[in-house]
């Protein structure tokens, strides 16, 4: 029988159960099958000719998926790794495994297959819950979760075993003044659990923006290489062009200044509208490449970071490490919790909610928000002020973060009532933090 191989490619292709990607060196979709579309529950038009780019636009919840994918199309070698993807109402596990294709030397982009392995990673999980007692496995749990959060970035880690500290501390105070129940439940292993399970949801946000310490980023050596270059190539032109040299030195010297401006604002706290101004009109500079081109100094994302007024977060850098707290609810949505750890998805998950609905993700107000968690909004805030090892901002002192604390709770966004509790029982104190972690552990 004579078989077509165009066809033949194409049959098996689409009787595959896992999906295919076949994306250019341009990040452009060449080729894919059914169970791709299935899996993503993306039409043929959606991903027929459409960049990696813009599939992330069309689904923003997916932007971790998709930068992954992205990554692997970059990195041009064999990559492997499993990454969450939002469909409807569910979150899907997917193993994203990339096959570099070259013919005759020549590189042609990658093959992606996408598996779907949502149903094995939730058989582990149920296996797992049925390995021992509902406590025992909970409290293994936390110290998995907290182990790998440690892993990925330290400053988190030692962010949550600084809540647990404080929020120990505090129970303690309050169970001795005969208040604790007005706060919580007289078990107070479920909220303390609820703590060192609140940044779960981290595990998922890329480490570049979550540990960003400057407004550039990992993008800063481009800047640097590409200034370098073409200041040498501006230098090799005067060589050539002896007779250019005073336009070309006005040249140099001009993005000189563009460099000490860029780099200047790039681990600076506030940038004025000034030097914002400054900034953009640096940022179409011309560049001279190796190659001969010419670029502008900055690239429009480039521009985007560096110009953020406060911080070191774009705004959509920013969407994605929000983002943690939904990771968080739906992660522990897959545990069952029962009994007095029914609430601690919800407690955990609520950690950034404000009492006047300006919080997020769920815009929850009032008595929508339980003691638990604006206790746990409290001590995340204050943590996250006066902390020492955060790589892109000096620490707090107390007085001036609790000043910080009741300005907000006199807007209407914390609890008043707590907060006030919270400073009185001097939890934030420092203490050892072995002799506290015993108590915790115990």
């Amino acid at each position: 029988m004579d078989f077509n191989e165009q066809v033949l490619i194409s049959v098996i292709l689409n009787e595959m159960s896992d999906g295919v990607l076949v994306i250019g060196t341009d990040g452009r979709i060449r080729l894919h099958n059914r169970a791709a579309e299935q899996i993503l529950a993306l039409p043929n038009d959606a991903l027929n000719e459409h960049t990696v780019a813009d599939l992330a636009d069309q689904t923003r919840e997916n932007d971790t998926f998709f930068a992954d994918v992205l990554d692997a199309v970059s990195q041009r070698k064999t990559y492997s790794k499993t990454v969450p993807y939002f469909r409807e109402n569910e979150m899907l596990y997917l193993r994203i495994t990339a096959e570099p294709l070259s013919r005759g030397g020549e590189e042609l982009g990658m093959i992606v297959q996408i598996t779907d392995i949502t149903e094995a990673t939730m058989l582990f999980i149920a296996n797992k819950r049925l390995a021992g007692q509902v406590i025992d496995l909970m409290n293994s749990f936390v110290e998995v979760m907290v182990t790998a959060i440690e892993e990925k970035s330290a400053y988190n880690a030692n962010h949550t075993k600084s809540m647990v500290r404080y929020a120990t501390n505090y129970l303690q105070w309050l169970a001795e003044q005969g208040r604790l129940t007005e706060f919580t439940a007289e078990n107070t292993a479920p909220f303390l659990m609820s703590i060192w399970l609140h940044d779960i949801g981290k595990l998922l946000v890329p480490q570049e923006i979550m540990d960003k310490p400057t407004r550039l980023g990992t993008a800063e050596k481009d800047v640097r290489h590409r200034i370098e270059t073409a200041k040498l190539m501006l230098r090799i032109e005067s060589l050539k062009h002896p007779e250019r040299a005073a336009g070309i030195t006005a040249q140099r010297a001009k993005l000189d200044e563009a460099e000490a401006l860029i780099f200047s604002a790039n681990d600076m706290g506030v940038l004025d509208d000034s030097m914002l101004e400054q900034l953009r009109t640096s940022a179409s500079l011309p560049c001279p490449a190796a190659d001969g081109s010419v670029r502008t100094l900055l690239t429009d994302s480039e521009l985007e970071s560096i110009t953020v007024r406060r911080g070191t977060l774009t705004a959509g850098e920013r969407r994605i490490i929000e983002s943690h707290v939904t990771y968080t609810g739906k992660l522990l949505s897959k545990v069952e919790f029962r009994g007095d750890y029914k609430p601690v998805s919800q407690w955990a998950a609520g950690h950034h909610e404000l009492l006047d609905g300006s919080g997020y993700p769920d815009r929850l107000s009032g008595d929508q928000i339980p003691p638990e968690t604006r206790l746990i909004t409290i001590i995340d805030i204050y943590d996250a002020l006066t902390a020492e090892d955060r790589p892109y901002k000096p620490p707090m002192e107390p007085q001036k973060a609790f000043a910080i604390l009741r300005d907000m709770a006199e807007k209407g966004k914390l609890d008043a009532g707590i907060l006030e509790s919270f400073i009185r029982s001097g939890a934030w104190k420092n203490v050892p933090q072995n002799q506290t972690e015993r108590k915790i552990l115990s």
